[in-house]
């Protein structure tokens, strides 16, 4: 399949992560036709939108001016791309010389919505880790299966915001990243979610290698306590804005007062501060869930029986 290709990388005070892993990225992609690459600056304070224009200037620049987080960022870029695919990637992310290609094979059918590259640490081994949903205890959650490669693409719950390509199309009718999510952690678990709940496919493709050292930008502006809690925020409200199946919905809401009685002392107060949060998104939430009202085609339990097990 030929198609065009915008690569999208969303970069907040990544100015090192860009100068590291920006020359490998334009190496693996020179001389392919109809693809650009484009940074979104997302308010850095670090001088990324000179940097680039300096080291750079084939590099298209989309800057921000303000923290929008890392959501607001992929939809502002997705917003300005131009290829039929969008391939959004972490700048502190590092593609393999043959990244691309398998990626873009997976959309030779019409269905498929994302295609994922498969990500492993710098210098890592060469498994794959697998993304099996459950519900437990009136929540959403995973958890990763650690298996062989395989030599084609596989269905997955959901591929990685940093480093997958989606049909340009498909993701603008379902409005992109959801900002509710804000600042960051869940917008693509509820992305892929609401794809494979209107019939689209959602593949990993292990031939697709991109290096992650996981946390690279988080990990340097937000403190352990603080990352935790936006988590929690973020599950609970992936759980009222999605969940459509009545009874999982009573269980969850049955559950809820036996996990916040019961969970702080396993996991912390980042449950606590995390559950707070949401309820102040709570009316957000609803509103959003009001504006995707309607029967969808698959249902959830229809989704986690897909996925409960994986071959």
């Amino acid at each position: 399949m030929s198609a065009t290709v915008s690569i999208v990388i969303p970069a907040y005070n990544g100015k090192s992560h860009l100068e590291a892993n920006l020359p490998p990225l334009l190496d693996a992609t020179r001389g392919r036709s109809g693809l650009e690459v484009i940074v979104v600056d997302d308010g850095s304070a670090d001088g990324t939108p000179e940097f680039l224009a300096g080291r750079f200037p084939q590099v298209t620049l989309i800057a921000l001016g303000q923290n929008r987080g890392f959501a607001g960022a992929c939809n502002a870029g997705a917003h300005g791309a131009k290829g039929e695919l969008v391939y959004f990637l972490n700048s502190d992310a590092r593609v393999r010389e043959d990244f691309l290609d398998p990626v873009v094979q997976g959309f030779a059918d019409p269905t498929v919505f994302a295609v994922g590259s498969r990500e492993i640490p710098p210098g890592g081994n060469e498994t794959l880790m697998l993304p099996v949903p459950f519900f437990r205890f009136g929540l959403f959650g995973h958890r990763y299966l650690e298996t062989r490669v395989p030599a084609h693409a596989i269905p997955a719950y959901f591929v990685s915001a940093g480093h997958a390509a989606f049909a340009r199309e498909k993701f603008v009718a379902l409005g992109g990243f959801d900002e509710l999510y804000r600042p960051f952690y869940w917008e693509d678990i509820d992305l892929c979610y609401r794809a494979w709940r209107r019939g689209w496919k959602v593949l990993l493709e292990p031939r697709s290698v991109v290096e992650h050292a996981g946390q690279g930008t988080i990990g340097r502006f937000y403190a352990p306590r603080r990352i935790q809690s936006i988590y929690w925020k973020n599950r609970f409200l992936f759980v009222w804005k999605n969940l459509r199946d009545r009874a999982l919905m009573a269980e969850h809401l049955a559950c809820l007062p036996l996990l916040l009685a019961g969970l702080p002392w396993v996991k912390g107060r980042a449950v606590l501060r995390g559950f707070a949060w949401a309820l102040g998104q709570l009316s957000e939430a609803l509103t959003k869930r009001r504006r995707e009202a309607g029967r969808p085609a698959v249902s959830d339990r229809d989704i986690l029986s897909m996925f409960a097990s994986p071959a």
